[in-house]
């Protein structure tokens, strides 16, 4: 039998065995029951994110910057086409047979102030120059036409160029040139040219070049013992 000094001895033994249990198991008990702390180096959940969409605005197209490199420059079509001829200028014909008909005298009153040149016919040629020159006088036409070039109409110097048939039929138009002069007409002196040329042309060179001209005089009319005056009343 043991002895009563043993048996207490086990009970002691029995008795820190116990509390030692006990401190190990009491906090973990005590634990589960009111729920532990979580460690520190647990890895929390990441909280969940609501995205909100935000309305749609129309999309801007973007803004290019421009190109440092040179665009390419355009081409030109070039369409070569047949060359034209250029016009000769107006010259003289290769024939210049031209005949200058018109009256070499214009007698007039020798108080007169203006005359009319007429009949006037220049022939040869289907395209005619005529020039017509006064030394103190102004040449007038007195009619028109559009199809010949006219220059110089109320100065001393007129020009017409174009179709012989209606150069002609303008200087006789009406009572024919006029020749106008701020004083007497007595003495005046007009010089006619004419010429064929290639093409209508009223440049003054051509005039100067002119081969074939004439020349008219104006002089006063004598008084004689012909001479009808109007009667004097004597008193």
């Amino acid at each position: 039998m043991s002895s009563p000094r043993s048996i207490k001895m086990k009970r002691v033994v029995a008795a820190v065995l116990f509390g030692l249990v006990l401190i190990q198991v009491i906090p973990s008990l005590a634990e589960v029951i009111n729920g532990a702390p979580q460690s520190d180096t647990a890895v929390s959940p990441e909280p969940l994110v609501t995205i909100t969409p935000e309305p749609s605005t129309p999309s801007e197209t973007p803004i290019m910057a421009p190109s440092s490199s040179p665009s390419p420059q355009p081409r030109a079509t070039v369409i070569y086409s047949e060359a034209e001829t250029a016009t000769p200028a107006p010259t003289y014909a290769q024939s210049q047979e031209i005949r200058i008909r018109m009256p070499a005298k214009f007698p007039v009153d020798p108080r007169a102030t203006s005359v009319n040149i007429s009949p006037i016919a220049i022939m040869g040629g289907e395209t005619l120059l005529v020039c017509m020159n006064s030394d103190n006088a102004i040449l007038q036409l007195a009619g028109a036409n559009e199809d010949l070039l006219i220059g110089g109409n109320g100065t001393k110097s007129l020009r017409i160029s174009g179709d012989g048939g209606a150069v002609n039929a303008l200087l006789n138009a009406g009572r024919g040139v006029r020749l106008v002069a701020t004083s007497k007409i007595n003495g005046a002196i007009v010089t006619t040219r004419a010429a064929t040329l290639t093409a209508p042309s009223i440049e003054a060179d051509l005039c100067d070049g002119a081969t074939n001209f004439f020349r008219s005089s104006i002089s006063a009319m004598g008084l004689g013992m012909d001479t009808v005056k109007n009667p004097v009343l004597v008193k």
